[in-house]
């Protein structure tokens, strides 16, 4: 038997314990660790995962092959056999949101681009089309038609240099391509034929499966090089009505039929492999999109039933867990704009607005263990619209409202609140970060002035905070991190937008930093590297089609924001009624909140894990 230094050119590692893998190296890299007495190899995982469902289950879409796995557009096909859609739904990795509508109803059409810059090509919606048209992230309009009408071709490419081939009806070899203006005839097809998966660019793509015709299944693939069609190695499973995404050199390919097929192969540019991992639901006439063969999606399809279920692929050398927002404790004291401090299992909720109003908020003090709710000692000042941050243990509360603006501080030791130096002036719909001896208090309203500053608090006095850069939100903004590293977000801007901006703390001054994706009154917890933006209310964007409370929810890493994983349960009362403890990132809670119109009248917490990509080390055995 080969020895593995003869094999690998190297011998195997002795090492005390694991390695720290900080990237994917090379899968196969293997080691003896000494104190467990085993051999550990780093290897590959392959898996499929459920994402957000379509809002209308559809089959016969286009979509962006060229999109990566979080952000995708399908567009097109049909709800049933003669139900022609016009629907277009954007991904953004975890949820489907409503797009502008195609212009003309039809399925079987081709789709190439990306989720900002489309194509719609061709089609069927009782006779072959020729009409095409071009999404720019909110709206299709039509533009030059194809040469030939047609359905059911391949397409890969993007709005400026993309390509469609085959086809339903004669000439199935042909080839068109696009510069985003006009279309050119391109080479021919080796072998003609219909509903096949494309991908790849104009210059270096992919024609996979198909159909030559019923019932003779296709297990072709050709390369294309801007000019000319070359045949190379085979498909594993013939099948048409398959989809897929990546690359000429690292692509994937999933479903189709006959018969109805849940396989999933990778190509490397040169080799197909069978993944080990499948669809979970097995299916046809199905859209996906993805950069390359370690990261796509497939989305919609039918198998008797039609289909609005997402499943995300991944190869990867890491195994990846998803964000997740789970059901947390129902709070005792039901109120909005309440205040909070603490950790996911060691939270913090006080004052707020109940039901009952009356205009003077309440004294609620109530301490959350990661599973359950438990009254504590009140504040001495009832209130809502207050700020508050810091730990379970030592918390500060700042300002709010109670039939006026308030300037109350208070301090809690983990049993009682106790009355401290009062803020300069009176101060509501604040926010706040940091700890009860180095916190920052910033925005907020003092009964006649939308506050655009800042203070420090070290636990005994106040000090200045700097002044914001302009058109920042100055009402129930997000905040996150500490006195020397805060992040300030979104929030309402004076006289009646709502903001969008981000600011970071340094210490002594603010700076702009990137702006989040939507526009909102929101909560926010974190440091100023890994901040989270739940919920609260927007305005009508491409992530929240309606203005108002939403599930939409934001990861910051210190450079940009990205979508997560929603919340379950809308909850805002015009100014971000939901507060979320200051605690990292990767980890969060949020409770209470209002449903509008009635204040005050949710009493549930929901609790937030950050997704996660870990590299997979094996035990290797003997047999």
């Amino acid at each position: 038997m080969a020895e593995y230094e003869s094999i690998k050119g190297t011998r195997v590692k002795y090492l005390s314990s694991d390695p720290t893998l900080t990237n994917s190296s090379t899968e196969g890299q293997v080691w003896y660790n000494s104190t467990t007495g085993t051999n550990k190899v780093l290897s590959q995982i392959k898996a499929t995962s459920s994402g957000g469902n379509l809002n209308t289950a559809r089959f016969g879409a286009g979509s962006s092959g060229s999109g990566s796995q979080s952000s995708g557009l399908y567009f097109g096909g049909a709800t049933a056999a003669t139900t022609y859609s016009t629907a277009t739904e954007e991904y953004n990795g975890f949820s489907w949101v409503n797009g502008g509508s195609l212009g003309l109803a039809r399925y079987y059409l081709a789709g190439f681009g990306t989720q900002t810059a489309a194509v719609a090509a061709g089609g069927y919606n009782g006779g072959n089309k020729s009409e095409v048209e071009e999404y720019d992230g909110s709206s299709w309009s039509e533009v030059t038609d194809i040469p030939t009408a047609g359905r059911s071709q391949g397409a890969a490419g993007t709005l400026t240099a993309g390509l469609i081939f085959g086809a339903a009806d004669s000439p199935q070899v042909k080839t068109f391509e696009y510069d985003g203006t006009n279309w050119t005839a391109g080479g021919d097809l080796n072998t003609g034929r219909k509903y096949m998966a494309g991908t790849g660019t104009q210059t270096a793509a992919l024609a996979v499966g198909g159909s030559f015709g019923a019932p003779i299944q296709s297990n072709d693939t050709e390369e294309y090089d801007g000019s000319a069609w070359t045949s190379v190695n085979d498909i594993n499973t013939a099948r048409r009505a398959l989809t897929g995404f990546g690359t000429q050199t690292s692509a994937a390919i999933g479903g189709g039929t006959p018969p109805l097929s849940s396989a999933i192969e990778e190509y490397d540019g040169t080799n197909w492999i069978t993944s080990p991992a499948t669809l979970s639901t097995a299916r046809r006439y199905l859209g996906g999109f993805g950069s390359l063969s370690s990261a796509g999606v497939f989305c919609g399809g039918k198998n008797g039933t039609v289909l609005n279920s997402t499943e995300e692929y991944n190869s990867s050398l890491n195994t990846i867990t998803q964000a997740v927002w789970s059901s947390g404790g129902t709070v005792n004291t039901i109120g909005d704009v309440s205040a909070g401090a603490g950790t996911m299992n060691a939270g913090l909720k006080f004052g707020g607005y109940p039901p009952s109003g009356g205009g003077t908020g309440t004294t609620a003090t109530e301490e959350y263990n990661g599973s359950s709710w438990t009254s504590v000692n009140s504040m001495n000042t009832a209130g809502y619209g207050l700020t508050g941050t810091g730990l379970q243990t030592a918390a500060v509360r700042f300002g709010g409202y109670s039939g006026t603006n308030l300037n109350n501080t208070e301090e809690y030791d983990g049993t009682n609140w106790t009355a401290v130096t009062a803020v300069p002036s009176t101060i509501s719909s604040a926010t706040s970060f940091g700890v009860q001896t180095a916190a920052v208090l910033a925005g907020g309203y003092d009964g006649s002035t939308w506050q655009q500053d800042a203070l420090e608090y070290d636990g005994t006095n106040f000090s200045s905070g700097g002044t914001f850069p302009s058109t920042t939100g100055a009402q129930y903004a997000g905040s996150a991190g500490t006195q020397t590293a805060g992040l300030y977000f979104g929030g309402y801007i004076p006289p009646s937008a709502l903001g969008v901006t981000t600011i970071s703390y340094d210490g002594s001054s603010w700076s702009a930093a990137n702006n989040m994706l939507i526009s909102r009154y929101t909560s926010g917890s974190g440091t100023q590297t890994a901040a989270l933006a739940p919920g609260g209310y927007s305005n009508s964007n491409s992530i929240n089609p309606t203005a108002g409370n939403n599930l939409a929810c934001e990861q910051y890493d210190g450079t940009n924001w990205s979508n997560t994983c929603s919340n379950n349960i809308t909850r805002g009362y015009q100014i971000s009624s939901n507060r979320a403890s200051n605690a990292p990132g990767t980890t969060g809670l949020v409770f209470g909140g209002s449903a509008s119109p009635s204040p005050g009248n949710i009493n549930s917490s929901e609790e937030f894990t950050g997704g996660t990509e870990v590299v997979t080390v094996s035990t290797l055995t003997t047999s």
